[in-house]
């Protein structure tokens, strides 16, 4: 009886933590953009974007790291859409490692563009940029733009995959479930 009522608490406490994960795992988030929108051409891992919040707004880093077989076609990031319930237009941005001269920020995108379309994002460059007085929860629906990756040098279009990189909740639920195990082992050692 005593057992049951330890286990029923430890289920209780875990399902505590996936359902309300913001208090536990923080406030940064890393989406795989990589699921092809094309189905002619296979799903990869083409960038990271990882969404930290940083005082009242929130931080946005952008890292393209796709196979270099692509490179054949020298393919580049053309632009990020996705849906932000705050409309607000994104300031800061700043480019490491690339070749970023311009870009056209919006509410709901940021192209990556170039005055005279020679430097442009690509295969290990990353760039930043900040929205304030965002959350992380007010933009969802995230499309990676990249062009001349098809056998015609078209484009393709890729949405998160949602099991490359784990949930916070994920890692709760592996805790409990360890914790539930040791209690049962240490029990039955005790025995």
């Amino acid at each position: 009886m005593k057992f049951s009522k330890i286990a029923i608490a430890a289920c209780a406490f875990a399902a505590a933590m996936v359902t309300a994960p913001a208090a536990f795992a923080g406030v940064t988030q890393t989406f795989v953009l990589g699921t092809s929108n094309t189905p002619s051409f296979a799903s990869q891992d083409m960038a990271h974007l990882t969404i930290a919040e940083v005082g009242n707004n929130t931080v946005w880093t952008l890292a393209a790291d796709w196979d270099n077989a692509l490179n054949t076609r020298n393919p580049f990031i053309f632009g990020l859409q996705f849906t932000d319930t705050k409309t607000a237009s994104p300031v800061n941005f700043n480019a490491t490692n690339g070749t970023i001269v311009a870009k056209s920020l919006s509410a709901t995108a940021v192209n990556f563009l170039t005055a005279n379309k020679a430097g442009r994002f690509t295969d290990g460059e990353v760039a930043t940029w900040t929205f304030n007085n965002t959350k992380l929860t007010d933009f969802s629906a995230f499309e990676l733009h990249v062009n001349s990756v098809t056998a015609n040098g078209g484009s393709v279009k890729f949405t998160k995959m949602t099991s490359a990189v784990p949930e916070p909740e994920t890692y709760g639920m592996l805790l409990a479930g360890l914790g539930l195990i040791g209690f049962a082992a240490r029990r039955r050692a005790a025995k």
